[in-house]
């Protein structure tokens, strides 16, 4: 392609060259892929400024998934649902509100401020946080997030579906998980979203791994955190059979049957509202563009289309599917 190189100054035929590069994070290499220019006057490599692709951003963000750290939006994301300003939440914290902003905005938390946070996020440990908090809220504000925690408090989470998780899916967050621990609620609701105005497990389970792998493309962090193994009617959610039937024993989602010529099949239907609170911007915008794209595409449809992603061609039967190969898929 044309472009001036800016050592030289010369419009050259630059080349493209792909390659990986080891970005020292506190003392630690982190190795993230990376895109740059060679000139073929002056011979120099040079990287193309992009605030989208900035090397630094995308070490920092392997750094946090590889130690279990919340991503930006995920701090973003935890104050909008309750409806916290910066300010507010770093008073609840006992940090700088200087401190928020930066997390926010991508610069590397420290390791105890991330503790602090995560804590926070659990709604017990936050109703806590508020009742004892001093000069933090209005008593107008203080009730209002208060009713808001109890209004957004996961109902279709229960101490068997936390030992279900603690059992098949309790591993740390690596290439097989998007880089994310399993998170439960942000799956059971993915399954609800999906489900509004029904769907036949087969296709469920794809557009599961499409979503999940599409946000890993884009913001390299899996939304569910949910391994996806090699099954024969293409990519399916580890353990999918342990999960959705405890939203259809709570009523959360119906079973329809379905005939067909030569079998009967099943159609999950919602009978419950996904909480769209629990996912981020990004993530509802990634949820909704694959349920957009699939909605003409029946289960077999889906299935041959999931077969042809290079994910599925390079693994066999049972083996699970790394998120490398996001950068490969169709969607």
């Amino acid at each position: 392609m044309k472009l001036s190189c800016p050592v030289c100054d010369n419009s050259s035929e630059l080349e493209l060259i792909k390659g990986t590069k080891d970005i020292p994070i506190r003392n630690e290499p982190v190795t993230i892929e990376i895109e740059y220019y060679k000139c073929s006057a002056c011979g120099e490599e040079f990287i193309v400024p992009d605030p989208k692709n900035d090397p630094l951003e995308k070490a920092y963000r392997l750094y946090r998934a590889e130690h279990d750290m919340l991503q930006p939006e995920e701090i973003r994301g935890f104050r909008f649902k309750y409806g916290l300003t910066q300010g507010e939440l770093a008073k609840l914290l006992g940090l700088g509100v200087a401190s928020i902003s930066r997390y926010e905005t991508g610069k590397l938390q420290d390791e105890a401020h991330d503790k602090l946070i995560r804590l926070a996020m659990d709604p017990v440990k936050l109703r806590e946080l508020i009742n004892n908090s001093v000069d933090v809220f209005s008593e107008a504000k203080k009730q209002k997030v208060l009713d808001t925690i109890k209004e957004r408090e996961e109902p279709i989470v229960t101490s068997l579906e936390r030992f279900i998780t603690l059992n098949f899916q309790n591993y740390n967050p690596d290439e097989y998980s998007g880089f994310k621990k399993f998170d439960l609620v942000r799956f059971l609701n993915a399954v609800l979203y999906f489900c509004k105005g029904g769907v036949t497990k087969t296709k469920l389970n794809k557009l599961l791994f499409y979503a999940d792998f599409k946000h890993y493309k884009e913001y390299t962090v899996s939304i569910s955190g949910a391994r996806y193994a090699h099954v024969p009617f293409g990519p399916a959610p580890s353990d999918y059979d342990f999960y959705y039937p405890i939203l259809i024993r709570q009523d959360a989602v119906g079973v329809e049957e379905i005939i067909y010529t030569d079998y009967t099949g099943e159609n999950y239907v919602a009978k419950q509202e996904p909480n769209l609170n629990v996912f981020s911007d990004t993530e509802l915008h990634i949820l909704s563009l694959t349920k957009e794209f699939f909605k003409d595409f029946n289960a077999t449809k889906m299935a041959n289309y999931s077969h042809e992603e290079k994910g599925y061609k390079d693994t066999k039967v049972g083996e699970f599917i790394s998120y490398a190969y996001a950068e490969s898929l169709k969607l």
